[in-house]
């Protein structure tokens, strides 16, 4: 009995190792085909959190705050093909989740490029679905405190960072060299600037469509001394179509833009003009939309090894209603950044808003998480 057994065992050992090979080959596959779905694959978060402490009137409260999460997941299918799709994670401000951290997209979109050269264009980029828009995605790159304050026209609803449409964008002269790309910036990194130019439902990515306008919205940027001031930027930025409401009110806005951007400063110039705004609420009853003028500036300085910062920010706007009335608008903002490593930083700032003399100001300690 047992020579029967210790000959069945050998003749069956060739077949156990062929299937042992067999199961080793398919879980090679299989470790194959994921490796292919993770080829090219993005994951990214961005997190703002901290302690905020609140003056408003004669009023004062505190809290611990996840000011706003977001998850990026990007895939490229191949050289021409891509897409982005970014949750947003925000606290619920009103209705009956009031307190809830809730969840709705920032950007789902699919990319179409080529990064060849067309005569003086390079690498032209078509984004459609929910995307950023020319102008605020632009400044995010240059003002890298988002996690104190959305930048400032997005901020006093003149533009809003995201929309439903679609926009197209495309580099001027080349790129910039790659020693500057390296140490200062490789966003928008056109030799001579860049293009941006897009048409969306209006209202943004927070909003539904609430009429049957579409607006065009665009960014000419050059760079006019690439070789001696490679960071010096100058922008014209506007948009054209109707706030966001049933009654079409008016939304024009024009602005001219001075960005600078080395090592070891950051400045942004801004004034701007404009005839209601894309929220439609800088209107009258009837819908006839407030003619509102301002300016904006923006300064950073690094030191200590690019450690640490220290960063202001100003902007006023005044407007006009029909019954003569004006209301000016300030908003001050005065930190101080220490960065950890890449995008991480810890935030010490005060940012003041004033309406008409009426303050609401909060002091932060804020956390940017960015993996």
């Amino acid at each position: 009995m047992k020579h029967v057994t210790a000959l069945s065992f050998v003749m069956a050992l060739p077949f156990l190792l062929c299937a042992q090979d067999f199961n080793d080959s398919v879980l090679y596959q299989q470790n194959q085909k994921i490796l292919q779905l993770l080829e090219n694959n993005q994951v990214s978060t961005q997190i703002f959190l901290g302690y905020r402490y609140f003056e408003e009137g004669n009023g004062n409260f505190n809290e611990f705050s996840v000011k706003r999460g977001y998850i990026t997941f990007q895939k490229r299918l191949n050289k021409y093909l891509g897409g982005r799709i970014t949750p947003d994670l925000t606290v619920d401000k009103e209705g009956d989740g009031e307190g809830d951290l809730e969840m709705r997209l920032k950007y789902c979109y699919i990319e179409l490029r080529e990064d060849g050269d067309f005569g003086i264009f390079s690498k032209p980029s078509l984004l459609v679905g929910e995307v950023p828009t020319p102008w605020i995605e632009f400044e995010e790159k240059v003002n890298a405190y988002r996690v104190v304050a959305s930048q400032y026209l997005d901020d006093m609803k003149f533009f809003s960072s995201a929309d439903f449409g679609v926009t197209t964008s495309v580099l001027v002269g080349g790129t910039i060299d790659d020693d500057y790309q390296k140490r200062v910036s490789n966003a928008y990194p056109g030799r001579y600037g860049s293009i941006a130019v897009g048409v969306f439902n209006g209202g943004g990515y927070h909003a539904i469509e609430k009429n049957n306008n579409k607006t065009l919205q665009w960014r000419l940027t050059i760079r006019p001394f690439p070789e001696s001031v490679p960071g010096f930027q100058i922008s014209y930025v506007g948009a054209h179509g109707k706030g966001n409401t049933n009654l079409y009110p008016t939304w024009e806005t024009q602005s001219g833009v001075l960005t600078f951007e080395s090592r070891r400063l950051v400045f942004t110039g801004q004034v701007f003009n404009s005839l209601g705004n894309h929220e439609g609420s800088l209107t009258d009853s009837l819908g006839n939309s407030f003619r509102a003028k301002g300016w904006n500036t923006f300064v950073e300085f690094k030191f200590w090894n690019d450690r640490m910062s220290i960063f202001g920010s100003y902007g006023l706007f005044r407007y006009t209603d029909n019954a003569g009335i004006e209301t000016e608008k300030t908003r001050e903002i005065l930190g101080v950044a220490y960065h950890i490593y890449r995008k991480n930083k810890l935030v010490i700032d005060f940012n003041r808003g004033l309406t008409n003399g009426v303050c609401k100001g909060v002091v932060e300690l804020m956390f940017e998480l960015a993996l």
